[in-house]
C-alpha cells in the first residue's frame, strides 16, 4: 500500500465520520490497529449513548474511497467487509465513494426485515443507500 493510498483511506475515514456525524448525531473514530488486526475501519466512541449508538455499534463499517466504484470492485469490497464483519460477529457495512460522487452504505437486506434473505454472501442480498438514507435505518431499526 503506498503513501498515497493510507493517506487517501484515511481521509476517506475521517470524511464517512463527519458523514455519519452530521446524519445521526454520533461520532465514530477510526480503528487505529485496522492494518494490523485486518479489522474494520470505524468504531463507535465510547462516550456515545443512546438506542442509535448501540445499533451502529452493531456494524462492521468498511470504508472505501476510490477514483472509480466498478461493480467489480465493489463485488471485492463487500467480500471484505462481510468477512471481517463476520469475524468480529457483527453486520456488515459497505461505505464507499467514488471522485466526484456521493457516499453510498451497502448494509444486509436482513436489516430493513429479518424475514428477507439471512445471507450476507452476495449483494443480491443487500440494500444500497445514500446517507440519508442509512441514518433513517439506523434510526428506524434503533427505535
Amino acid at each position: 500500500m503506498s503513501i498515497n493510498s493510507r493517506t487517501k483511506g484515511k481521509q476517506g475515514e475521517l470524511e464517512l465520520a463527519g458523514v455519519i456525524y452530521e446524519q445521526t448525531g454520533i461520532r465514530l473514530h477510526r480503528n487505529l490497529l485496522q492494518a494490523r488486526s485486518g479489522g474494520y475501519d470505524l468504531l463507535v466512541g465510547d462516550e456515545e449513548q443512546g438506542p442509535v449508538s448501540d445499533h451502529l455499534r452493531d456494524y462492521a463499517i468498511e470504508c472505501k474511497r476510490a477514483k472509480a466504484a466498478t461493480v467489480s470492485m465493489i463485488n471485492g469490497w463487500w467480500e471484505q467487509a462481510t468477512r471481517q464483519a463476520n469475524d468480529a460477529g457483527k453486520l456488515p457495512c459497505l461505505a464507499y465513494r467514488a471522485d466526484r460522487q456521493e457516499w453510498r452504505f451497502i448494509i444486509p437486506m436482513l436489516v430493513l426485515n429479518s424475514s428477507l434473505p439471512q445471507s450476507t454472501d452476495s449483494l443480491d442480498n443487500t440494500v444500497n443507500l445514500n446517507a440519508a438514507g442509512f441514518g433513517s435505518v439506523l434510526r428506524e431499526c434503533a427505535g
